[in-house]
């Protein structure tokens, strides 16, 4: 109980102990975390189904449980998207040479691992070159970006050696979980490991899981002393958006990454509820291009055309969320990004003009109105692939099928669990679906280099990092180069007006709104929560690991 005594946040830790107790079992506790009840426990509300038990934190988002990379494994340092602050986690400052070809970091003194052992970092360098000796575990695509290699000259000091200048690479660095060496060194196969009993140095331990709930315990040896302020974490599973935020509304919760429709809604509920949805993102419907018809770059560029995206916008979040500029630039980017020849020929909404290049592509209409393939067949009716339950996305992909059905083109919905989802798009079996960005940063750069970058593509049937359309070009991966390459404003300004005229003529997305962190709180129990006055993270999801930073700054009241 809390040290003030309060009988209601006490009601509410029995609650969720009572929650956690059923869904385990009364399952054993594991790894070295203490077998003693939590006093204080903060909970999180997931509105999907997780996977089975692990931990590897190389595994894909979809594979490992949700606090492998936000509570369990730390990064170097941690780079807000909103504000492009570089926070110290297990590097404490870092340096570029004049020729940008040396990245130097200095490491964190004082710090074990859970087995007791001391971190240095000859762990980090070890890391670094697991994903090299492992290409399938490098999905931000470090050792193709330039890098030769990664060295530990002492116990506290890192070097990163380039063969070409490539300073974006940084946030791909920094976002890199750290393992230990002498443990990771016997692992025979980490492409498979699920590392049931994961040591790292995070600020928790992880204790048990099942199918309704996980639960992480304090990390009593931390290297930040006097945080954690709570002494467990538990996330419970819901089957939608809508089961989540009638448990934030219920004060079951604490916290949930829930895209409702109405934040402002909820917020007006009660006292306690409020929200914050910083924009760092977009939520774009792809086009799985390796896939006919959406092999055309002119049936894609009418599709999109056809599409009313200011009406998705306004159904799926009540207009607390704007259209996104079809440019695939975010609003607080498109001043210094977005080239002032592009915003006057951004193309717009025009279902007239859509049915006629439909037509005029090979696409057209039979005496009946049902739109053709170049073949003469009726095209079939399309799915749209969104999470099960996310009832943002479900709306998005009723008001697109809405619109493409006036030009003759049928669709239908298709809902899928989390690892279904994420792996349909991944391995290219998908039509259309919709997903945010999977790739963001404090410049467009980041959200193009994962899209379209060649690196994070891969043949259909096998795991693509985070090319989910599968399109690539010759003009926007030399672009991407010329990027990276320099730090001169001029010529990085140049490099992406290539990119965005270039992915504006073949179009292998449509961006549709705004993508924002979907950070919905319950406050009756505690404090501390990032805000726009408090931005210490960019709302990060919590799997993440922007995440820790919350589970670190949350303090009972």
């Amino acid at each position: 109980m809390n040290a003030n005594g309060n009988s209601s946040k006490f009601s509410g830790i029995v609650r969720v102990s009572l929650l956690l107790t059923a869904a385990l079992g009364g399952a054993a506790l594991v790894g070295t975390a203490s077998a003693q009840s939590p006093k204080t426990t903060f909970t999180v509300v997931r509105s999907d189904q997780w996977g089975a038990q692990n931990l590897n934190p190389f595994s894909p988002s979809s594979q490992h449980l949700l606090p492998t990379n936000s509570a369990i494994y730390e990064t170097l340092f941690f780079v807000n998207s909103l504000n492009g602050k570089v926070v110290p986690v297990l590097g404490t400052k870092y340096a570029w040479s004049k020729d940008s070809k040396t990245l130097t970091v200095t490491t964190r003194s004082g710090v074990k691992w859970t087995d007791g052992q001391a971190f240095n970092a000859s762990d980090a360098a070890f890391t670094f070159n697991y994903l090299k000796q492992y290409p399938a575990l490098d999905t931000q695509g470090l050792w193709k970006s330039g890098l030769t290699s990664v060295t530990a000259p002492n116990p506290t000091t890192l070097v990163f050696s380039f063969g070409a200048p490539n300073t974006p690479v940084f946030q791909y660095i920094s976002n890199t979980p750290i393992v230990p060496q002498h443990l990771w060194k016997d692992v025979k196969d980490p492409t498979t490991f699920t590392n049931p009993k994961p040591v790292a140095t995070g600020p928790f331990i992880f204790d048990s899981s099942s199918q309704q709930a996980i639960r992480v315990l304090k990390n009593p040896n931390y290297w930040m002393k006097g945080q954690p302020y709570v002494d467990a974490v538990v996330w419970v599973s819901t089957s939608s958006n809508d089961a989540a935020l009638l448990k934030l509304l219920s004060g079951d919760v604490d916290y949930g990454y829930v895209g409702i429709s109405d934040p402002k809604g909820y917020a007006a509920r009660g006292p306690n509820n409020t929200y914050w949805w910083p924009t760092n993102n977009i939520n774009f419907l792809y086009f799985n291009t390796v896939k006919a018809p959406f092999n055309d770059p002119a049936f894609r560029r009418a599709v999109a055309q056809a599409i009313n995206t200011k009406d998705v916008a306004l159904k799926a979040y009540a207009g607390a969320v704007p259209a996104a500029s079809v440019s695939s630039i975010f609003p607080t980017q498109q001043a210094d990004w977005l080239p002032a020849s592009a915003k006057a020929s951004l193309p717009t909404f025009d279902p007239a003009a859509a049915d006629a290049a439909l037509t005029a592509a090979g696409y057209k209409k039979n005496a009946q109105g049902v739109r053709l393939g170049k073949d003469g067949s009726p095209l079939p009716t399309y799915k749209i692939l969104v999470g099960a339950g996310w009832t943002d996305y479900i709306t998005m992909a009723q008001v697109v099928g809405d619109n493409l059905k006036k030009v003759g083109i049928n669709t239908s919905i298709d809902q899928q669990a989390w690892g279904s989802y994420s792996g349909g798009l991944q391995t290219g079996s998908y039509d259309m679906g919709i997903s945010w960005g999977w790739g963001n940063g404090s410049s467009p750069y980041y959200t193009f280099n994962a899209a379209f970058s060649p690196d994070f593509s891969a043949p259909v049937g096998k795991t693509a990092p985070s090319n989910l359309s599968r399109y690539t070009n010759p003009a926007i991966t030399s672009a991407l180069k010329a990027f990276s390459n320099t730090s001169d404003a001029a010529i990085q300004k140049k490099a992406m007006s290539t990119i965005i005229t270039t992915v504006l003529k073949d179009m292998p997305w449509v961006p549709l709104t705004d993508r924002v962190q979907f950070a919905l709180f319950n406050t009756s129990r505690f404090t501390g929560f990032p805000s726009a006055a408090n931005p210490y993270n960019d709302a990060s999801p919590d799997d993440s690991s922007g995440a820790r930073l919350m589970y670190l700054n949350v303090k009972p009241k």
